[in-house]
């Protein structure tokens, strides 16, 4: 780990429990590259990284544990375990069956309110790629993913789509980092907003399920899905 640059401040934070804040913390060393697959989660390193202490950095590891992210051994700590190219491909796979049943309740049920959040983050993301902040455009490209999920205003659906989100944004973030595949994304992102606009529920399950695929692919072809993941390091 080479120290908290890029990481968000608890005073853009202050509302979500701490827990939740240090979990956020964490999720952006793993974007960033910073942490990979196979590392241990050293309390004293990361409490020293995060400039927390270790009581909430304990909560968030088991928060972390619970979503498939962390594993713990006795007697060995918290090992990070991301995604291998297999399990990625399952996440592809699972996460376009979602997409098969949200989409269609997405362009019934969004509201205004919901549509003009995520053209917000869509413009957002085209300003951050300028700026070349590569995090920030990440974390708000997990947004607007997230918010089409909310769209679809079933709570069960969203409950088991956001957590599959988080992991296909940890495992395929990193790959991301370039500022003309963020460009691409974000072309692919104003594609989505065009047909979710159209109302075409089988149109927008193809375009979210392509988007997802072609996140995968830059994944693997750029070696992330493999450097990332793997054995534990000693």
């Amino acid at each position: 780990m080479s120290g908290n640059n890029g990481l968000s401040t608890l005073a853009e934070m202050q509302v979500t429990p701490f827990p939740e804040r240090v979990v956020e913390m964490i999720n952006d060393l793993i974007a960033t590259g910073e942490l990979r697959g196979g590392d241990r989660l050293t309390e004293k390193a990361l409490s020293d990284v995060l400039g927390v202490s270790r009581t909430p950095l304990r909560e968030a590891i088991k928060m972390l544990a619970a979503r498939g992210l962390v594993r713990t051994r006795p007697n060995a700590g918290a090992v990070l375990s991301l995604p291998d190219a297999r399990e990625a491909g399952e996440l592809v796979e699972v996460m376009g069956w979602l997409w098969d049943k949200m989409a269609v309740q997405v362009v019934e049920r969004i509201t205004q309110a919901q549509l003009a959040e995520i053209e917000r983050h869509h413009e957002e993301m085209g300003r951050l790629c300028e700026a070349g902040d590569m995090l920030g455009w990440a974390k708000i490209n997990r947004r607007f993913h997230e918010a089409i999920i909310e769209a679809s205003n079933n709570a069960v659906l969203c409950e088991i789509a956001m957590n599959l989100q988080m992991r296909i944004y940890l495992c395929f973030a990193i790959g991301q980092r370039t500022q003309e595949r963020q460009e691409r994304s974000n072309a692919e992102h104003g594609e989505i907003i065009d047909i979710i606009r159209a109302g075409d529920g089988a149109r927008l399950a193809q375009a979210l399920m392509q988007h997802t695929s072609r996140a995968f692919e830059t994944a693997y072809e750029t070696g992330v899905i493999q450097s990332e993941t793997g054995e534990e390091k000693r």
